[in-house]
């Protein structure tokens, strides 16, 4: 297996490819390949298994999954992201945004002018669950525990992840490294809504509280 990252994104919009993920992604001093998926056309309704798919074709030994409006801020982010997940105690993703009990941590910045997603990260936080604009998880791990086919949305797949990779006993960190996403995500709650109606009764057994970046939910 190749070390380096391999970058991951399914993207509607070719412009804010162009302008964010790809120039950030020229810049990094880290061996990485870059796996995309048009869906300007709209044919894939939902992530998980396109994202499964691609995943399979990888070549390098971590996997990025990222938002086409993501742009790295520094050009060793991919190098020090991939050493932080390496090092993390039975780390199973790592991302730029999460929720546990204590609230939202960030190491995000999105809208314009950009303010940060949450409470600022110095060191990687353990969290419940993190936000679907960028995770990293070793490939290893996610030929074990893989996007969960049955979640059919574009959203909330990603805390989905998180749960089930903590069922399996992997852990889901936020690194401290900045990025910038342009887009402060849906609008409206109701964009999510059936997402959020699988994962509660989904994890109805597991636990009370589903914490997310968007929400938190009993599950009971």
């Amino acid at each position: 297996m190749n070390l380096g990252v391999s970058v991951i994104c399914a993207f509607n919009d070719r412009q804010k490819l162009d302008a964010f993920l790809i120039p950030s992604l020229r810049k990094q001093t880290s061996p990485y390949e870059l796996l995309l998926v048009d869906n300007t056309r709209g044919r894939y309704t939902s992530a998980t298994e396109v994202l499964n798919e691609t995943a399979r074709r990888a070549g390098f030994d971590h996997l990025m999954f990222v938002h086409q409006d993501v742009s790295l801020n520094s050009e060793h982010w991919l190098r020090e992201a991939r050493g932080s997940v390496s090092r993390l105690k039975r780390c199973g993703a790592a991302g730029v945004a999460g929720s546990n009990r204590r609230g939202t941590w960030a190491g995000v910045f999105h809208g314009d002018p950009p303010r940060l997603a949450g409470r600022r990260v110095r060191k990687p936080v353990e969290v419940q669950t993190l936000d679907g604009c960028l995770i990293i998880a070793p490939k290893a791990v996610f030929e074990t525990v893989r996007f969960d086919a049955a979640h059919k949305s574009w959203y909330l797949y990603v805390a989905d992840y998180c749960l089930d990779l903590a069922r399996h006993g992997y852990r889901s960190y936020v690194l401290p490294g900045d990025v910038y996403h342009e887009s402060p995500g849906p609008p409206h709650p109701d964009t999510y809504e059936d997402a959020r109606k699988y994962m509660i009764e989904k994890y109805r057994d597991d636990m009370g509280v589903v914490h997310t970046t968007v929400g938190s939910w009993k599950t009971r």
